[in-house]
């Protein structure tokens, strides 16, 4: 298909917008691209196309982002949005898309885990870009998920929060990201359900440490930004190595998200992960 397709999945947490492209092929596995808080499916622009030369590409706006609607924005939880990309993985098997490899940033990447859990038959690979679900738990991290987590903090803080984890706005689909985000405080769903989803971070059950191993059949590339501030390499890695022994970790000079501030570097390291671990690209 030469323009994206849009299928709408109807899920408990809100009418789901999935982007298509690529070809219509059910030989090979897809890629599913799974965006953080906030955002949408045009996060990954700069590298979605490159893929969809070959593959089919999906990418999801999450409950309450994009154009796909969110039933209880106040409920959202990064758990929600692992039942969303389960059901996701579904509907792509009913169009053909059988298995999928999944690249999740951030929330996204916890949700990639989650799906890959629950969907191990469809799941080929993950690669979890700055993923959520590896931070220690301590006062300063439960801290930060109940300030951004509070409306009233909230709305003052995603924007100088979202020029921070994207750094230089150098070309025009990286500052399309920012501009995306300076409107999350104007938008009472998106900022309800912003807010919800860091709230749910500091809930026990979103350590995904505490479940190690993770994912010890399914082959696992971890690509991290050495530069983020918001969620730090240092702060992760033992975690990281702790709960995915087996994962093909990539450090890269960039911050929160990597395909979008340097689409180059992001490529070059994630190619020979799907080609030769993952089988999923020719």
């Amino acid at each position: 298909m030469n323009r994206p397709a849009r299928l709408d999945i109807d899920t408990r947490h809100g009418r789901v917008a999935v982007w298509l492209s690529g070809p219509e092929r059910g030989d090979v596995p897809g890629v599913l691209l799974l965006h953080a808080n906030p955002g949408d499916h045009r996060d990954f622009d700069a590298v979605a196309a490159e893929f969809a030369r070959e593959l089919p590409v999906a990418g999801v706006d999450w409950p309450g982002y994009g154009d796909s609607s969110a039933a209880h924005p106040e409920e959202m939880t990064a758990d929600s949005l692992g039942e969303v990309a389960v059901e996701v993985v579904d509907a792509l098997g009913w169009r053909g898309i059988q298995r999928v490899a999944i690249i999740g940033n951030s929330v996204g990447g916890y949700a990639a885990v989650r799906a890959a859990q629950l969907r191990p038959e469809r799941v080929r690979a993950v690669v979890l870009v700055q993923p959520a679900g590896f931070t220690p738990a301590t006062i300063a991290t439960r801290l930060v998920c109940r300030a951004m987590g509070r409306p009233a903090l909230a709305r003052h803080l995603v924007r100088p929060s979202a020029r921070a984890y994207l750094g230089p706005l150098r070309d025009a689909g990286h500052r399309a990201i920012y501009e995306r985000a300076q409107r999350v405080p104007d938008d009472p769903v998106r900022l309800a359900v912003y807010c919800s989803l860091w709230r749910s971070l500091a809930d026990p059950r979103c350590d995904l440490v505490a479940e190690a191993p993770l994912l010890p059949h399914t082959p696992v590339q971890v690509v991290w930004g050495t530069r983020d501030p918001i969620n730090p390499w240092p702060l992760n890695r033992r975690g990281i190595t702790r709960a995915l022994p087996h994962a093909r970790i990539s450090t890269l000079p960039t911050r929160h998200e990597p395909f979008s501030e340097h689409p180059g570097l992001f490529l070059d390291a994630v190619r020979p992960f799907l080609e030769h671990r993952a089988g999923s690209v020719s």
